[in-house]
């Protein structure tokens, strides 16, 4: 964590890590900027397991700490995540778009809400499928840009 208040001179605030390091590639904050979601590109691959992202407490910058990992459903890699409202929104490779509720991040739980499939072949452990999303319209839809599939426009429903 740094201090960029003088940009001409960043400070660090902070340091962490977290368990089988693979490639830190992305992250979001929950809109309270408690939490911090971070989605590593490369640890499915190399450690084996369900998609993951791990869950940094940043409430004390001085201080932060793992909170907590979500695991979803398959082994898909997980790219790009965004969050709107109480909802984590995952590029999920070969899974597609994943949709998670974060209402109940601070107590540990977060739930998969919804998903969109993408990539119809299978969930693997591979670079295909939904590369990146974009959930951030007024509309509700959801742009999904996928590697085989193209572009694509979802939209929630309940």
């Amino acid at each position: 964590i740094v201090d960029v208040t003088d940009k001409m001179n960043p400070t660090q605030i902070a340091k962490t890590d977290y368990p089988n390091i693979g490639y830190t590639h992305q992250g979001w904050f929950t809109e309270d900027q408690n939490y911090f979601i971070l989605g590593d590109e490369l640890d499915e691959r190399n450690f084996g397991g369900n998609t993951r992202n791990i869950v940094f407490d940043f409430t004390d910058l001085d201080n932060p700490s793992v909170h907590m990992n979500y695991y979803g459903p398959t082994t898909a890699i997980d790219h790009n995540g965004y969050v709107v409202g109480n909802t984590f929104y995952i590029a999920n490779y070969t899974a597609g778009l994943r949709a998670v509720d974060i209402s109940n991040i601070a107590s540990g739980t977060m739930i998969e809400s919804g998903s969109f499939d993408s990539y119809i072949p299978d969930n693997s452990t591979s670079f295909g499928g939904a590369w990146n999303i974009y959930p951030f319209f007024a509309s509700g839809n959801i742009i999904i840009s996928d590697i085989e599939g193209g572009l694509l426009v979802v939209k929630p429903t309940n």
